[in-house]
C-alpha cells in the first residue's frame, strides 16, 4: 500500500494523542484534505469516536477502536489493518502536527488551483460559451476564496458551538467556583484577585529598573504557578545561567542567602540544615513540571513555542505558562539593526503564541534612561510601559501591563521606625536585612475583575531574595507609620530583625 508519509504521519499522530484533536480541528484539520480515502475513512471514524467515547489522552484503545470500526462503519480488512499499523507507528509533537497540517493545507489548495486553472483554461480555450464571461468570472471568484479559507491558519466558523458550549459550562458550574479565572498565584492573595490569576491566553508585561526584584518576583510567580496547577512552567533567563536561576528559586523556597548556599558550610549548622531541608522539601513539589533555560540566541519565540509543544506533549499537558527574563534581550529570527524593531517583533510574537498556547506569558521589559531617571526619590512622575527600552509597542501588545517601582516614602518610614527600634535599644543593630518597600502598579488589565486597587506593595528583603506581599496601597493614604508599625513586627516575628532583652545592650 503506497501510503502517502505526510497523511499517515498525521492521522497516526492525532491518534496517539487524542488530547490535540480539538486545537486541530480549530487549525483546519479536516478529511478533506486527505488524497488517500483508507485514511480519509479513519480520520472521519475517529473524530466521531473520540468526541462520543471521551478518549482524550494517552494511546489508542485500538480493540475497543476496530471493534467500533468493523460492527458499525463495516469497514474492509485492509482499513482495520491500517489502523494497527497508525497506531504502532506512534505519535508526533503538536508543533510537528502543525506543521504536517499546514503541509495538507498547502497541497489541497495547491490541487484546488490546478483545478481552477484546467477550468479557466477550458473555457478560454473553447470557442462556443455556454455561459457569459461574467457568470463564469463570478464562480471562478468564489472557488479563489475557498482556496484562501483552505489554506488560512484556522477553520472560520460561526459561534454557535462555541456559544452553546458557553451555555453548557453556566449551567453545570459549582456554586462557590473560586472566581479566580486563570493559574493561582496564592499566597499572593491580593495580586491573585487583582489579576484573577495567570489567565490562558493573557500576555501579562512587566516592566522596571535595575535592581527593583524584577526576576525574583518572576521566579515566584513561576514557582507558584508550577506548584498550585501542575502544569509544565517554562523559564527562559538570557543573563543567568541555570545554576544562579535554581539557587534564587532554593533561596526563596529556604530563607537562605544565595551566597551562603553556594558556598557556607550548611551542614554543620542546625538552623541552616533545617532550612535547607525545607526549600528542597518546597520545590521538589513542583521540580518535574519547573523547566530553567539559559536562553542563547537560538532560542528565539519560533523556537520557544517548539519547545512548549514538546513538553506539553510529554506531560499530557494543554497548557503551559512562559516567563522571559527579558524581553529586550530575546532573538529574532532575522536580526534587527534597531533595538525598537526587534522588540515590537518580539512583543508581537508573544502576543501571538500566548493566544496560540492558550498558555500565560510573562515577560520582563528592561527601562530606559528616562525610565530609570523617574524611579528615584527626586522625581514627581512614575515611569510607565512606555519608557521601557526598546518603545512602547509592549503595553499596546500585552493583555497586563505591569510597572514596578521603589515606594520611598513608605521604604524611608520603615528605615525610620527601624532606626528608633535601635537607638532604643529593642532590636540588634548588627542584624538588619538591606530591604526595600515596592510598588506593582497594574496599569492595564484587559477584562479586569470588578472593583479592587491598582497598586499591590511588596516588601523586597534582598539578600533572601523573597518579595512579601503586604496588601493594596491606599493612594489616598498620607501617614504609612502605622503600616510601617505592622511590618517591624512581622520581620521581628519573622527572624528578619532581633530583638534585645533587657541588659543585653
Amino acid at each position: 500500500m503506497n501510503t502517502d508519509r505526510t497523511e499517515f504521519r498525521l492521522v497516526a499522530g492525532t491518534l496517539a494523542a487524542p488530547q490535540h484533536m480539538e486545537k486541530l480541528q480549530k487549525l483546519g484539520l479536516s478529511s478533506s484534505l486527505f488524497e488517500d480515502n483508507d485514511l480519509r475513512s479513519v480520520l472521519d471514524a475517529f473524530q466521531w469516536y473520540s468526541s462520543n467515547h471521551g478518549a482524550d489522552g494517552g494511546k489508542v484503545d485500538l480493540p475497543l477502536f476496530t471493534v467500533y470500526l468493523t460492527e458499525e462503519r463495516h469497514v474492509s480488512p485492509a482499513i482495520a489493518a491500517l489502523v494497527a499499523r497508525l497506531t504502532d507507528a506512534g505519535g508526533e509533537d503538536m508543533a510537528t502536527l502543525i506543521e504536517l497540517l499546514d503541509r495538507l493545507k498547502a497541497r489541497a489548495a495547491r490541487r484546488k488551483l490546478r483545478t481552477i486553472a484546467d477550468n479557466i483554461a477550458a473555457f478560454t480555450d473553447s470557442e462556443k460559451q455556454p455561459r457569459r464571461i461574467e457568470d463564469f468570472a463570478s464562480d471562478i471568484s468564489e472557488q479563489l476564496r475557498q482556496v484562501a479559507r483552505l489554506s488560512s491558519q484556522s477553520k472560520q466558523e460561526p459561534i454557535r458551538d462555541e456559544l452553546l458550549r458557553y451555555v453548557e459550562e453556566v449551567r453545570t458550574r459549582e456554586v462557590g467556583r473560586p472566581t479566580i479565572m486563570g493559574m493561582s498565584i496564592a499566597p499572593y492573595d491580593n495580586l491573585n484577585v487583582a489579576l484573577s490569576g495567570l489567565r490562558p491566553g493573557f500576555y501579562y508585561a512587566l516592566g522596571g529598573a535595575p535592581r527593583r526584584g524584577k526576576t525574583n518576583l518572576m521566579l515566584r510567580l513561576a514557582t507558584l504557578a508550577a506548584r498550585n496547577e501542575k502544569i509544565p512552567v517554562l523559564y527562559y533567563s538570557y543573563e543567568q545561567t541555570r545554576r544562579v536561576l535554581l539557587t534564587r528559586v532554593l533561596s526563596q523556597e529556604s530563607l537562605i542567602n544565595p551566597l551562603i548556599l553556594q558556598t557556607g558550610d550548611i551542614r554543620t549548622k542546625a538552623d541552616l540544615v533545617t532550612r535547607f531541608n525545607k526549600g528542597i522539601r518546597e520545590t521538589s513539589t513542583y521540580m518535574d513540571n519547573f523547566y530553567l533555560f539559559e536562553g542563547d540566541r537560538q532560542d528565539t519565540i519560533e523556537h520557544i513555542r517548539s519547545v512548549a509543544y514538546g513538553i506539553m506533549d510529554a506531560q499530557h499537558a494543554s497548557r503551559c505558562a512562559i516567563f522571559l527574563d527579558y524581553l529586550q534581550k530575546v532573538p529574532t529570527v532575522n536580526p534587527y539593526a534597531s533595538l525598537q524593531k526587534q522588540v515590537d517583533e518580539v512583543s508581537g510574537l508573544i502576543a501571538q503564541l500566548s493566544t496560540e498556547l492558550q498558555s500565560p506569558i510573562v515577560a520582563v521589559s528592561s527601562f530606559d534612561k528616562d525610565g530609570c531617571r523617574m524611579d528615584t526619590e527626586i522625581s514627581k512622575d512614575r515611569p510607565t510601559m512606555f519608557n521601557c527600552t526598546g518603545g512602547g509597542d509592549i503595553e499596546y501588545d500585552a493583555d497586563v501591563a505591569l510597572i514596578i517601582v521603589k515606594d520611598y516614602h513608605d521604604t524611608a518610614q520603615l528605615d525610620e521606625k527601624i532606626a528608633n527600634a535601635v537607638r532604643e535599644g529593642a532590636v540588634n543593630p548588627h542584624h538588619i536585612p538591606h530591604f526595600d518597600i515596592l510598588n506593582l502598579y497594574i496599569d492595564k488589565n484587559r477584562d479586569a475583575p470588578e472593583g479592587g486597587n491598582i497598586i499591590v506593595q511588596f516588601l523586597f528583603l534582598i539578600e533572601d531574595n523573597q518579595m512579601v506581599e503586604l496588601g493594596y496601597k491606599d493612594v489616598e493614604e498620607r501617614y504609612s507609620y502605622a503600616k510601617a508599625g505592622k511590618i517591624f513586627e512581622w520581620m521581628l516575628s519573622r527572624g528578619y530583625l532581633e530583638a534585645v532583652g533587657p541588659g543585653e545592650h
